[in-house]
């Protein structure tokens, strides 16, 4: 009797993320590249990008071709996009995000036609002059004109073409007349996401709190008795051990704590005071958001729009949720681009390193193999259902009071290797395009 052969099936990644390179032409004022620790720049060898293309044959349902720098600044990008679309063939979505800087008509014609399913452009104003502060260096490209060839362009060699824009205090204003740009153009969709504090000066351009909305308003209606009564309820004690007498105090309190903890929430007092203190800002900024949402629709355009406010229990990742991977410009394979490369934090009063996570590197081993090592599958499992299995600091007491956990994200409280505890874009504050 012959021996049975088991045949085991590698898992493999639904959608892959590819850095170009990480070198870009601008200097945008929210960058995180202003900030990393040390790491090298450089373009991904086009024999490595075949390899994974090639790896992905039957696998891969998304690909987008970009990272933190400027995709377009590769001298082989066209060619990355049609090698992609002849190897994965149409059951697979291509994608990526430019600044737009040398997206001419000439160089979208060629990438369009290379067979790129959807483009994003970088777009945080409607006008040069302001574009211009944010995105420091554009001045000295056509970026407005060059979206509005490629939105002539796009029907041509069925492309969904749209604008994804950072939303700061700079610029809020600016969003509905950007929606109404991108209807006139007739974009396919508008994504906005919220600015990741990568330096102390981006703190100020922040509009959202990481404070769940719930545990804002619970402490609006309720944390200055709870305060209160938390002393009360101590000299009750006193006053009880004493003089076996109770005022009751300890009761109120102890039937607040109650309330809140059966809620499922907590509140950390510094940031929901924080964000009471910026209560009309947000419903200034809600009123643009919701005025850009409306002309959106008028005109037929997608739009993706954040939160104002994080919710501790309705947080998830958009890598886990998409089954992605990120593999860097130099091989590198990462679990999403927030830990691609170590930087510089400034979330809820405090300062983090967020060290960069790198399970191997694809130019060395298969990306199939580095998919399924254990420490990799650990990552994933551990994110599947994030808000069971991650903490999230933005309503904890602790966040304020120099935890150890949030100085750097070697580990959560949960005991969870990497702390994904205070990333903006689980709570769905900052946005992905994957």
């Amino acid at each position: 009797m012959g021996r049975r052969l088991t045949v085991v099936l590698m898992g493999y990644p639904e959608g892959l993320q590819v850095e170009p390179t990480n070198e870009c032409n601008l200097s945008c004022v929210m960058c995180v590249r202003r900030t990393w620790r040390g790491g090298a720049f450089g373009f991904m060898d086009l024999g490595l990008y075949r390899r994974l293309v090639d790896e992905g044959s039957g696998k891969l349902r998304r690909l987008a071709l970009y990272g933190f720098g400027e995709p377009l600044l590769h001298p082989g990008f066209p060619e990355m996009v049609r090698y992609a679309r002849e190897v994965l063939g149409d059951s697979a979505y291509i994608l990526t995000v430019t600044n737009g800087t040398l997206m001419s008509p000439a160089r979208a014609a060629e990438v369009f036609g290379a067979g790129i399913d959807e483009v994003a452009f970088s777009v945080d104003a409607p006008e040069l002059d302001l574009l211009s502060r944010i995105r420091v260096g554009v001045q000295s490209y056509d970026v407005l004109g060059n979206l509005r060839s490629a939105a002539r362009l796009k029907e041509d060699y069925g492309v969904r073409l749209g604008v994804s824009l950072v939303l700061m205090k700079s610029n809020y204003r600016r969003l509905p007349r950007v929606a109404e740009a991108a209807g006139e153009l007739g974009l396919d969709f508008l994504v906005v996401s919220h600015v990741v504090p990568y330096s102390p000066g981006m703190v100020g351009e922040a509009v959202y709190t990481t404070a769940s909305r719930f545990s804002v308003e619970f402490y609006e209606k309720s944390g200055q008795d709870l305060s209160v009564l938390a002393r009360e309820a101590m000299q009750d004690e006193f006053l009880l051990h004493y003089t076996y007498a109770s005022r009751g105090k300890r009761k109120l309190y102890l039937q607040l704590v109650d309330r809140l903890a059966s809620s499922g929430y907590s509140v950390n007092a510094e940031i929901a005071r924080d964000a009471l203190s910026k209560k009309s800002l947000f419903e200034e900024v809600q009123l643009y958001l919701k005025e850009a949402a409306r002309i959106a629709e008028e005109y037929g355009v997608e739009v993706k729009l954040p939160s104002l406010y994080a919710d501790a229990k309705r947080r998830s990742c958009p890598y886990i949720d998409s089954n992605y991977a990120v593999v860097l410009w130099n091989g590198d394979v990462v679990p999403c681009m927030d830990l691609a490369y170590t930087h510089p934090l400034y979330t809820n009063m405090h300062y983090k390193l967020v060290r960069r996570v790198v399970f191997g590197n694809a130019s060395r081993e298969p990306l199939g193999e580095i998919w399924e090592s254990p420490r990799y599958r650990a990552f994933r499992e551990a994110r599947r259902k994030l808000s069971d299995n991650v903490p999230w600091c933005g309503d904890c007491p602790f966040a304020t009071s120099n935890c150890w956990y949030v100085s750097a994200n070697e580990f959560d409280c949960y005991g969870n290797e990497v702390g994904c505890n205070e990333c903006l874009y689980s709570a769905g504050l900052a946005h992905c395009l994957v």
